[in-house]
C-alpha cells in the first residue's frame, strides 16, 4: 500500500476521482453536459469564470478531464516524476475552473510536440513547460470562438496560433528563468504574459482588440469549502500513512525544514509534501472564512494551485506573510480585500513564496505589497490571453526585488568584514 501511494501519478488519479465524484453529483447529467458545451465554447480570456458560465460541477469536471488527459500524455512519454509534476497537474486541476479546456489546450501541446522533433529530443524533457503553456489557452479560444466568421478559418488561425505559441513556448521558458533564478515560482506567467504582450500589441496593429471579460461567480463557498477539505484531509491522511514510522513529532520536525527551502520539495520530503499541500488548503479556507471572501471559480483555482504547489516551493508562513503584504497593500490603494481581484492576487501572491523562504518573511510582507499595485496594471496591455497574469507580475517583481535584496545582504557582509578588520587592528 505504501509503495502504491508514492506514486505521485495513483494519488493525483485518486484525488482527482474524488473531486469528479462531487463534480458529477452536483447536477443531473443533462445539465452537467450543457454546462461542460458552454464551458468550451466561452471565449476564456480574463475574466471569465467557469463556474458562472457552466456552473460549479461541469467546472469541476472539466479541470478533473483536463489534467486527466494530462497525466495520461505524461504517463505515456515515461515523464519522471517530481514537485513539478503535482504542482503542474494542479495547476491543470485549477486553471480548469477558468480558462483552459482540454479543446484549447491541445493545439499548445501539439505544437511543443513539433518543436521538440524539431530539436530532436524527447518531449518528456518539455513536456511540463508545456503544460505551463497552456496558460496561453485563450489565445486559441478567441480565435476559434470569436471574431473570423467563417468557421472554416476560425479553426485553422485556433489551430495555428495555438501550435505557434507551443512551438515557442519552451526556449522562451529557458531564458526567462534566468531573469529571477526561479524567485518566481509561475515562470510560465512570466513567459506567457511577454508573450501575451507582444501578440496583443501586433493583432492591435492590424485593428484587432481582444476585449477582457469581467464575469466572477458568487455564492459556492460552503460547496467549495467542503470539497477543497474533504480534499486536504485526504492529502494529510496519505502524509501521514506513508511516514507515519516517523510518528507525530518526527514529521513535524522534518516538515519545519520545508520553510527553508526554496523550492522543489519532493526529492528531499517526498510524500510528505502531501501534508503541506493540505496544510495549505486549509490555512486558505480558513483564510477566506476570516476576511468573508467570496470564492469565485478564480479563487479556488488560486486555492486549488497552491494545493498544488505545497510540493514545489509553498507553505504556511510564506503564504502568511505575502498575504499580509496584500492586505497592507488594500490600505494604499482604492481596492477593498474582498473585491474578486484582490482575493484572487491574495492567493496567487504566494508565487513569490521562494522570497519568504530564502530572505526572511519580512520580505514576502513587502513583496506581497509591491504585488497588489503591478498586478492590477497587466491584464490590459497582454489582452487577457495569459491567464498567469498574476506570475507575470510576480516575475516582474522577482526581477527587481531580488537584486535589491542581494545588494542589501552583500553590502551588511562587507561592514561586518570591515568591523572585524577594524576591530583586529586596534
Amino acid at each position: 500500500m505504501t509503495k502504491t501511494l508514492n506514486s505521485i501519478y495513483k494519488v493525483f488519479v485518486i484525488s482527482a476521482l474524488i473531486l469528479l465524484a462531487f463534480g458529477v453529483s452536483l447536477q443531473t447529467p443533462a445539465e452537467l453536459v450543457r454546462g461542460l458545451m458552454a464551458i468550451f465554447t466561452a471565449p476564456a480570456v480574463l475574466v471569465t469564470d467557469f463556474v458562472y458560465i457552466g456552473g460549479l460541477g461541469p467546472a469541476i469536471v472539466n479541470g478533473v478531464i483536463l489534467a486527466m488527459a494530462s497525466v495520461g500524455i505524461l504517463v505515456l512519454l515515461k515523464t519522471e516524476q517530481g514537485s513539478g509534476t503535482i504542482a503542474n497537474l494542479w495547476l491543470l486541476v485549477g486553471f480548469g475552473l477558468f480558462g483552459k479546456t482540454i479543446i484549447n489546450v491541445l493545439p499548445i501541446y501539439l505544437g511543443g510536440y513539433l518543436y521538440a522533433r524539431f530539436r530532436k529530443e524527447s518531449y518528456s524533457n518539455s513536456i511540463l513547460t508545456i503544460l505551463v503553456a497552456s496558460s496561453m489557452a485563450p489565445a486559441v479560444s478567441q480565435k476559434l470562438f470569436i471574431g473570423i466568421g467563417n468557421t472554416a478559418l476560425s479553426i485553422l488561425a485556433a489551430f495555428a496560433m495555438g501550435v505557434a505559441i507551443g512551438f515557442v513556448f519552451e526556449p522562451l521558458a529557458k531564458n526567462v528563468f534566468k531573469a529571477h533564478d526561479g524567485f518566481n515560482l509561475y515562470n510560465g506567467g512570466l513567459t506567457a504574459g511577454i508573450l501575451a504582450i507582444f501578440i496583443t500589441s501586433t493583432l492591435s496593429t492590424f485593428g484587432i482588440e481582444p476585449g477582457l471579460n469581467d464575469i466572477w461567480s458568487e455564492g459556492n463557498n460552503v460547496m467549495i469549502s467542503i470539497i477543497t477539505i474533504v480534499l486536504c484531509v485526504f492529502f494529510i491522511f496519505i502524509g501521514w500513512y506513508c511516514n507515519r514510522d516517523l510518528g507525530i513529532m518526527g514529521i513535524l520536525k522534518k516538515l519545519k525544514g520545508i520553510s527553508g527551502t526554496k523550492s522543489n520539495y519532493y526529492p528531499e520530503f517526498g510524500t510528505l509534501c502531501y501534508i503541506n499541500m493540505g496544510l495549505l488548503g486549509l490555512f486558505c479556507i480558513l483564510a477566506a472564512v476570516i476576511f468573508d471572501m467570496q470564492l469565485s471559480g478564480l479563487a479556488w483555482g488560486g486555492i486549488i494551485t497552491i494545493i498544488g504547489f505545497g510540493a514545489n516551493g509553498k507553505n504556511v508562513p510564506s503564504a502568511i506573510a505575502l498575504m499580509i503584504g496584500i492586505g497592507i497593500a488594500t490600505f494604499f490603494s482604492p481596492f477593498h480585500i474582498r473585491d474578486p481581484g484582490v482575493v484572487v492576487a491574495f492567493y496567487f501572491v504566494t508565487a513569490l513564496s521562494p522570497i519568504p523562504n530564502m530572505f526572511g518573511l519580512h520580505w514576502g510582507v513587502i513583496a506581497g505589497i509591491i504585488h497588489l499595485h503591478v498586478v492590477t496594471s497587466l491584464a490590459g496591455p497582454s489582452g487577457g490571453i495569459n491567464l498567469y497574469n498574476n506570475g507575470l507580475a510576480a516575475g516582474l517583481i522577482a526581477m527587481l526585488l531580488v537584486p535589491f535584496i542581494l545588494a542589501l545582504k552583500n553590502r551588511k557582509k562587507l561592514l561586518k568584514k570591515m568591523r572585524d578588520t577594524q576591530q583586529k587592528n586596534e
